[in-house]
């Protein structure tokens, strides 16, 4: 009786055919990442441009003591930056001169206020003592996660508004996820430009944005 013979697959074929699989399961996986990302929505941060900013009752900080404030009665005829802090945060740290910079140049055209608030993250622990010395540049050991004195941080003295949200309520109202975040809001309130969202040039930086908004260079 005639041995049948054995159908074999020449040497290398299984390693391709074991290669064209993967390549063919990974091209599928990431055609399924793809459709997820077009499909799902942007995550929102910030107050929609075109809408109006969340008002709120806080205390603020200014001029050497703390007071119940509202921000829509703080309003005037100016834009206004609206900038959200974390005493801790070490970018915040250089935001803070560069807030001063623009003080400098925009005061005129541009109302401040600063809303500081509390990341959920180990070492960022704030209080109204290290809020106000981070805004005065004043000797106090706790700013940068603790490991700097609030006196040494860039930037001047600041010359406006802080707002106390070490509750984190405010930035849960305006959907702010992290820091430093900056929005501008014209002078009734209305947001005019989010850093984060498509209706502004994701390009334009803040300073960019203030000079197109008030007709500056």
């Amino acid at each position: 009786m005639a041995r049948r013979r054995r159908n074999t697959i020449p040497k290398g074929r299984d390693d391709d055919i074991r290669l064209m699989a993967a390549l063919i399961t990974s091209g599928v996986v990431s055609i399924v990442i793809l459709a997820a990302m077009i499909i799902s929505p942007p995550v929102k941060v910030g107050p929609d441009e075109g809408s109006f900013a969340p008002d709120f009752i806080a205390y603020g900080y200014e001029n050497n003591q703390w007071a119940q404030t509202r921000l829509t009665e703080n309003y005037d005829e100016r834009i206004i930056l609206v900038t959200f802090l974390d005493t801790d945060c070490p970018h915040c740290w250089d935001e803070a001169g560069e807030l001063s910079i623009l003080h400098d140049q925009y005061k005129t055209d541009v109302q401040f206020i600063t809303i500081v608030t509390e990341l959920k993250i180990s070492g960022h622990e704030s209080n109204r003592d290290e809020i106000s010395a981070f805004h005065d540049k004043t000797n106090y050991d706790g700013c940068y996660s603790g490991n700097r004195n609030c006196a040494d941080r860039p930037g001047e003295a600041h010359q406006w508004m802080y707002i106390d949200d070490i509750s984190t309520s405010i930035a849960g109202d305006w959907k702010v996820p992290g820091t430093p975040f900056n929005l501008i809001l014209d002078s009734d309130g209305k947001v005019i430009w989010n850093q984060q969202q498509s209706g502004a040039d994701l390009n334009e930086n803040v300073d960019q944005a203030l000079a197109r908004l008030t007709g500056g260079n």
